[in-house]
């Protein structure tokens, strides 16, 4: 039943019920009377009825009126064919009440928060064609030439082949942060209990020759239990770790406790601050220095740690490198958690 005839109801009943009960007093007191008195009793209370009927009508319409007109207005806006940056709530006739208002004013906050986040997909789309083309572009010309090129000797080609390989990765790298990024705001995770110490050491394998290339020492200390999923928990820790190569002068170290795991590296440390650095596609001027490719690196290692209740820190001190955390207390997921635009 709508709003309008539960609320006409309810004003219809509270008008009628007091002058029934002083009819139906009157009635049992005029016992004896004329069948003519107890026709008109009873025509009264009909009349009686219809009077409180149509009042309950009257006022649930008038304080209902400013309802019908934000209603109205919704359905405006789901039918106006316009685009989301053109939408806007039609003015009200009249000051609408405060309790309306509100709602007004929320509504308005909604479409001014799609209205941002459809900008940011914006500059998310375009920031990804531009990193994902440029590395495919490179590679489809080092294919054209290598499909030419017949003197250039087994070193060269395996420079670049080499070369190659790299802009390969980096695609792909982009690639698996951009589903991973689309996965976090879309599904549950799926925790388990696992052994950090294992993870660390499975990462100081898979790292061992690129940190070995590059002329680092790759170090893990520490140990410890954590629940949390353990794809997302290592691909945030792929994350920290590719980033700490790339920028280490001699050392990286992965280290672990219960409920957090860490990577430092002895480079020149964060450009900027970390909340800057995980927005990713915002600024241009640190995209590759140390938010990974198009910014997604620290950006997925903070969603990670976030939609498991935790949060990403920085711990190093300024001077002092860069060592960054990812906290996972517990591993009490934050389904409903929502982050700041990107």
């Amino acid at each position: 039943m709508p709003l309008k005839h539960q609320l006409a109801w309810v004003i219809g009943l509270l008008a009628f019920i007091p002058n029934l009960v002083i009819v139906l007093t009157f009635w049992a007191s005029a016992r004896g009377q004329s069948l003519e008195t107890s026709l008109f009793l009873l025509v009264w209370l009909l009349v009686l009825a219809l009077i409180a009927a149509g009042v309950g009508y009257i006022l649930a319409s008038t304080l209902l009126r400013p309802m019908d007109e934000l209603t109205r207005s919704l359905y405006y806006l789901r039918g106006a064919g316009r685009t989301l940056a053109e939408l806007s709530l039609p003015s009200p006739k009249q000051r609408p009440p405060a309790e309306i208002e509100q709602l007004r004013e929320g509504f308005e906050e909604l479409l001014d928060y799609l209205r941002e986040l459809l900008e940011a997909r914006e500059a998310t789309y375009a920031a990804l064609t531009h990193d994902l083309k440029t590395p495919l572009l490179a590679s489809l010309r080092a294919l054209e030439y290598l499909e030419e090129a017949d003197k250039i000797g087994p070193e060269k080609r395996k420079e670049m082949l080499r070369n190659l390989r790299d802009e390969l990765n980096r695609s792909y790298l982009l690639v698996e942060n951009l589903l991973t990024a689309s996965r976090l705001e879309a599904q549950r995770i799926q925790p388990e209990n696992l052994n950090l110490r294992s993870i660390l050491e499975d990462f100081r394998l898979r790292y061992a020759q690129q940190a070995q290339k590059r002329g680092l020492r790759l170090e893990i200390e520490g140990a410890g239990q954590v629940r949390a999923e353990r794809l997302l928990l290592e691909r945030a820790l792929a994350n920290l770790v590719e980033n700490a190569l790339r920028h280490a002068q001699s050392r990286v170290v992965l280290r672990a406790g219960d409920d957090w795991l860490e990577v430092e590296d002895d480079g020149p440390g964060l450009p900027d601050s970390l909340e800057a650095l995980t927005q990713p596609f915002r600024s241009q001027r640190l995209r590759g220095v140390r938010a990974g490719s198009a910014g997604l690196g620290l950006y997925v290692a903070r969603r990670v740690a976030e939609v498991h209740g935790g949060q990403l820190e920085s711990l190093a001190l300024p001077g002092q490198g860069t060592r960054l955390r990812i906290r996972v207390p517990g591993g009490q997921a934050a389904s409903h958690y929502r982050p700041p635009l990107i």
